[in-house]
C-alpha cells in the first residue's frame, strides 16, 4: 500500500528542535480543536473522573501514567505491529491516531480532539522510529508529558 503522505526522518542531532516544533503543532492543534469543539459541545473536555479524584490523583494520572501507557500500547506496540504488517507509514499513523482517540472515550467531541493528538504523536513517533527503539520511546512520551502538563495546569491552575 502506497503512502498517503510522507513521513521525515528525524536526524538525531535535531531532536531538540524537533521536540520543540511538535509540541507547538501539539499545542497548536489541541486548543485549536479545543476552541471548536467546545463551540459545539461546551465543556466537552470537563473529564469529571479526574476532578472527583483530586488533584494529586490527576497530576499522576495525567502527566506521569498516561503518556508511558498510551505511548507504550499505542504508539509502539500498534505502530510496530502494523509495520511488521507492511501496512504504510502514513497508514499506520493513521490507524494509530483513531485507536488513539478512542481510548480517550469521553465524548465523541473529546475522540475527535485526541484523534489530532494521536495523529500528532504517532507522526512524531514513525519520524524518531530510525533512531531506535528507546530514542523514539522516551521523546515520546516526553513530548505526551509535557502535552499532559500544559492541559493539567489550564484545568487546574
Amino acid at each position: 500500500m502506497s503512502d498517503i503522505f510522507k513521513v521525515i526522518e528525524i536526524p538525531k542531532h535535531r531532536n531538540l528542535y524537533f521536540f520543540l516544533v511538535f509540541f507547538l503543532i501539539e499545542e497548536m492543534t489541541n486548543w485549536g480543536a479545543y476552541y471548536l469543539f467546545d463551540h459545539f459541545s461546551p465543556g466537552f473536555a470537563n473529564i469529571e473522573e479526574y476532578h472527583n479524584q483530586g488533584i494529586g490523583f490527576a497530576f499522576l494520572a495525567l502527566v506521569i501514567v498516561a503518556p508511558i501507557f498510551e505511548t507504550l500500547l499505542v504508539q509502539f506496540l500498534v505502530l510496530e505491529l502494523l509495520h511488521k504488517l507492511k501496512i504504510s507509514a502514513s497508514v499506520s499513523i493513521l490507524i494509530a491516531a483513531v485507536i488513539f482517540g478512542v481510548l480517550h472515550y469521553y465524548n465523541i467531541w473529546y475522540i475527535l480532539a485526541t484523534v489530532i493528538s494521536g495523529f500528532v504523536f504517532a507522526y512524531y513517533y514513525m519520524a524518531l522510529r530510525p533512531q531506535g527503539k528507546w530514542n523514539k520511546i522516551l521523546l515520546l512520551i516526553a513530548l505526551h508529558a509535557m502535552a499532559n502538563i500544559v492541559a493539567f495546569f489550564s484545568t487546574y491552575a
